[in-house]
């Protein structure tokens, strides 16, 4: 998810090509929430310790998630509220190695119900 968050990023209208090209997995999805409409339904549905690990507070007072690694399992769903992550984490660039280690994990798990 690409949002506006610091100074700098108000610079920029939307992420170019080459900046999306740096996630190379074809299970990742991009979108840009320009109105941050995620992070407030993330502050608004995730428990507190999931949320802190997917967002900081802005200067607002808000809940804006960035800047995070979100990993679910095969087949979990957006139904009535947000998903809880089966691991996540932040800022990126601190929790890349144990992103891959975790979803090489979520990858190997077999769940008999991936629906939830």
């Amino acid at each position: 998810m690409w949002v506006h968050v610091t100074a700098g990023d108000k610079k920029i209208e939307l992420p170019s090509t080459p900046v999306l090209a740096r996630i190379h997995d074809a299970r990742a999805v991009q979108f840009w929430d320009d109105e941050r409409a995620i992070s407030r339904v993330m502050d608004a549905e995730l428990p507190y310790d999931t949320l802190r690990s997917v967002a900081e507070i802005d200067s607002a007072h808000k809940a804006v998630a960035w800047d995070c690694v979100a990993l679910y399992r095969a087949g979990r769903r957006w139904d009535e509220r947000f998903p809880v992550p089966d691991w996540s984490g932040r800022p990126v660039w601190e929790v890349a190695d144990s992103a891959l280690v975790q979803l090489q994990r979520l990858e190997r798990a077999v769940s008999p119900d991936t629906t939830r």
